[in-house]
């Protein structure tokens, strides 16, 4: 009897060790700034099951599951795994990491001239390209019990030669997830083609910001300079630009924007308003980009590199039938998504008999008409590998 009470006693508190491990708080941070990182994932896949948190805007999440090894991810910062939790876990960023943006009363004249020349030139350093490029798309999407990740490369037609639309030809392409049934995604390339920061930098723009120079900024050539910026209207639309100042050119460029900005720049006015009368709230919409633009030997740039997060969280009152089965044929999209996109010049002649698939934009709420969810359904249903997701991957 002693014995059985023993056993009783050290299983109960093997399993209080085990609740507590399954509710374990933590603070993730960024560890040169120790600012806190807003939508990091941590996850695991122990014994086959997929299990996954995410911090908040505090940086505070709450691991409610057990693990051996957990792996805790950001886009912008190196992948870290662990073994156990700290009070903090900090990760180290993969770019220069500032902290955030303080603006003063005090804007030097010579930077809203030099951004208006940006705009007046913009055209002819960044839109002309005819040549055929290659690209390399990774998109990384995760639910709290699910991960999907989507790996596409091939060739690129830019929309300057294509009826104003992208087009792609497929060389590889390859899921990795945790269900079977999910689509290939796409929306995250097109995000990050349409939404280029130079393309979206206007006069509008540079009327509604505030920007000041870094002095501190050490990199590059003499000419190159970092501006930061922040909205007038609104603390959830801030950022950086590396500006070279003698060409007028951007090299770099950093935007995050919040729910606020999101919802007055990628929906319409009208189709929100008219989402919302049918029940439809979104409740946090975060966006963080980032892009460097590498130049030709003809003087003219173009994105080799994009960064993009983002994060999607809504309420829908309901949709009908026709809706459900749009969003069984497509994938439905993911509420925390990350990706990137490396671009560089084709060396050799493009294939004779080469499939493209134009690259139509993405969109959050709109009227979608019929060739609108043809196209949508062809973009989701590419050719590609698929792998069920396992510890080691």
């Amino acid at each position: 009897m002693m014995a059985l009470r023993l056993l009783l006693s050290m299983m109960l508190t093997m399993a209080g060790c085990l609740m507590a491990a399954a509710q374990q708080r933590v603070v993730v941070a960024d560890a040169v700034t120790h600012l806190p990182i807003t939508h990091a994932s941590l996850y695991t896949n122990d014994g086959g099951h997929f299990r996954s948190a995410m911090s908040n805007e505090q940086g505070v999440a709450v691991v409610a599951f057990p693990f051996q090894r957990l792996t805790v991810s950001h886009l912008n910062y190196e992948r870290r795994v662990v073994r156990r939790l700290a009070d903090t876990l900090f990760l180290t960023p993969k770019y220069r990491s500032t902290a955030e943006v303080v603006i003063t009363n005090q804007e030097p004249e010579w930077i809203r001239r030099k951004l208006k020349q940006v705009v007046r030139l913009k055209e002819q350093y960044y839109f002309t390209t005819p040549d055929t490029l290659l690209y390399d798309y990774r998109t990384q999407s995760m639910g709290t019990n699910s991960i999907y990740r989507y790996h596409l490369t091939g060739l690129m037609r830019p929309r300057s030669i294509v009826a104003g639309n992208y087009a792609i030809m497929a060389d590889t392409s390859d899921i990795v997830a945790s269900d079977s049934t999910l689509l290939t995604d796409t929306n995250n390339l097109r995000r990050m083609l349409y939404e280029d920061f130079v393309a979206e930098l206007d006069n509008a723009f540079i009327r509604s910001h505030k920007f000041f120079e870094n002095t501190d900024f050490n990199g590059g050539n003499g000419n190159e300079v970092e501006l930061r910026f922040r909205s007038k209207h609104s603390n959830d639309d801030r950022g950086w630009i590396i500006l070279d100042t003698a060409r007028c050119i951007v090299r770099q460029a950093y935007r995050f924007t919040g729910t606020k900005t999101n919802c007055r720049e990628r929906i319409s006015a009208f189709m929100y308003a008219a989402a919302r009368l049918m029940g439809y709230r979104i409740d946090s919409w975060t966006r963080d980009y980032r892009v460097d633009y590498q130049e030709r030997t003809d003087g003219t740039l173009y994105p080799a590199m994009v960064n993009y997060k983002m994060y999607y969280a809504g309420r829908d009152g309901g949709s009908d039938s026709q809706e459900q089965q749009f969003n069984e044929q497509t994938g439905g999209g993911f509420p925390n998504m990350e990706a990137t996109l490396s671009i560089s010049p084709c060396p050799g002649t493009m294939p004779g008999d080469t499939i493209w698939h134009e690259l139509c934009p993405s969109w959050y709420i709109k009227y979608n008409t019929e060739a609108d969810r043809q196209r949508e359904i062809e973009l989701s249903n590419l050719p590609a590998t698929f792998t069920i997701y396992s510890s080691e991957q």
